[in-house]
């Protein structure tokens, strides 16, 4: 979206180091920010909430926030588009298995494993998540995935004053059918 001519598009993260990652490019400007609360004015023509982030904020007052702070920043006309998947709604719990071992030389000289262990609850799951090699553990977290289907984000949209246009069940040719991407607009 950046490298169109005249175009500004400002890439919003909590990482610092994610948003370091970032390619320049001349109409790009990386904020470290919360999407609850964006230091930014109404100027946006577009605001993008990329795959699953919203599914990241744990409770229906942080997704509502969210929503209202879009909203805030949207030119009047503006388009909101929202990616979410419903993989996470299918996940069963599980025990601790390797998903991954790939080489990282910034990390380490040997292979850096992932593990991880899923716990379901009725409306979110739990993956906990370890980085290791065979020396040491390098980091431990545990991520929280709402459900789609407990986001009920078509009446989020709607209380948030958004008018929803159409919801895409995947992109690519249906490469993607676990995907809804909601597309809403800001009413004139």
């Amino acid at each position: 979206m950046a490298t169109r001519p005249g175009s500004r598009v400002v890439a919003v993260d909590l990482s610092r180091r994610r948003l370091a990652r970032i390619p320049a490019a001349p109409g790009l400007h990386p904020l470290c920010a919360d999407m609850r609360r964006l230091p930014l004015s109404r100027a946006a023509d577009q605001v993008v909430i990329p795959y699953s982030t919203f599914q990241l904020l744990r409770t229906a007052e942080d997704r509502e926030r969210a929503l209202a702070e879009a909203v805030r920043i949207m030119r009047p006309g503006a388009t909101l588009h929202i990616d979410v998947s419903s993989n996470f709604d299918l996940r069963e719990s599980s025990d601790w298995q390797r998903v991954l071992s790939a080489s990282c030389e910034e990390v380490s000289r040997q292979p850096v494993e992932e593990w991880e262990r899923t716990r379901s609850h009725p409306d979110h799951i739990l993956i906990d998540k370890t980085f290791r090699t065979d020396e040491c553990v390098l980091l431990r977290f545990t991520e929280h995935w709402t459900h789609l289907r407990a986001l009920n984000l078509e009446a989020a949209l709607v209380r948030a004053g958004l008018t929803l246009e159409r919801v895409d069940h995947g992109y690519g040719g249906g490469a993607s059918p676990h995907r809804r991407i909601y597309h809403a607009r800001r009413p004139l």
